[in-house]
């Protein structure tokens, strides 16, 4: 089994984390509130902690557990390393915390009646920090933590986002199947939309944790201004959510990362094994196009050292 796992990490990587996440989330999408071959509904706080552990036991475990496989426990201190690397260029953190919210508010806001209140603006700012740990922390270990540089590998950049961003979407798979899930999918312009939108934030994450030399703080925090938006435009406005406008948002803010690279989102040179140089050093500075020189760690050198 290890030798499988260090011949093809991606593709174990991505078996556990689907067979992870699909099998802990089953209670939800098995039960009353799902497909209900079960005949139980599940209180709101059960599908909460489903919800969590289906997170953890999908990208997150199988990232670690492959990554400990294939370069040793030097690898994963590397990889989880990542999550508290904050140096990056200043316009990665721009993107990440102002761009991603304001382009998806764009499109989610025009035209509609905002209603803004104390209470509105205390539950916002509370969701703003707890958002962070309902999924982008889990998942962004997996997907630009430890798919994105191996995919960036074998594929030019945007079409290794692309990959990742359909992979992401149907991760999800079974959520959909989910009545109380808070993500709106009602009817199949929904999942052509949420398809649309995890492409698009696939192009922008990796073009700021590429500009970022494999920091995935950035990352977390994009991944966060997309749920945080969708569900701050349902508060403000009043009405039922959609994924739409962050599809739009997100699509615009993609194509700019790929005008201002010329597609090579950042040009990476970031390890596999969890740090952008042997030193694990992110680069100070950097443009917009990421140009920085930092050498490129194979999985085969992890291995032996």
């Amino acid at each position: 089994m290890r030798e499988l796992v260090v011949r093809s990490p991606l593709i174990a990587f991505f078996v556990l984390a689907f067979a992870g996440s699909w099998i802990l989330w089953s209670p939800m999408w098995l039960t009353a509130g799902g497909i209900g071959v079960i005949p139980v509904e599940l209180p709101v706080g059960a599908l909460m902690l489903v919800n969590q552990l289906g997170l953890f036991g999908g990208p997150f475990a199988s990232a670690l557990v492959v990554t400990r496989v294939v370069g040793g426990p030097g690898a994963v201190r590397r990889l989880l390393g990542r999550l508290v690397r904050f140096r990056a260029p200043w316009w990665c953190w721009l993107v990440a915390v102002l761009a991603v919210p304001l382009c998806i508010g764009a499109f989610a806001l025009a035209g509609r009646s905002v209603t803004v209140t104390v209470p509105i603006i205390v539950q916002l700012a509370i969701m703003a920090v707890v958002y962070v740990l309902g999924g982008p922390l889990q998942e962004e270990i997996g997907w630009r933590g430890f798919a994105l540089p191996r995919l960036q590998e074998r594929f030019h950049p945007a079409a290794a986002a692309l990959v990742l961003g359909v992979v992401h979407a149907v991760w999800h798979a079974p959520l959909f199947l989910v009545r109380d899930w808070d993500t709106p999918h009602g009817d199949v312009w929904d999942y052509v939309a949420y398809l649309g939108m995890t492409v698009a934030l696939a192009v922008v994450l990796a073009w700021v944790t590429n500009a970022a030399g494999g920091s995935l703080v950035p990352a977390v925090l994009g991944h966060n201004g997309v749920n945080w938006s969708l569900t701050a435009a349902a508060l403000l406005t009043g009405t039922a959510g959609s994924v739409i406008p962050a599809a739009l948002g997100l699509g615009v803010l993609a194509v700019i990362a790929l005008v201002v690279t010329r597609g090579r989102l950042g040009e990476p040179r970031v390890a596999a094994g969890g740090g952008p140089s042997a030193a694990g050093r992110a680069p100070s500075t950097a443009s917009l196009g990421g140009r920085h020189e930092v050498p490129t760690l194979r999985v085969e050198e992890s291995i032996r050292r």
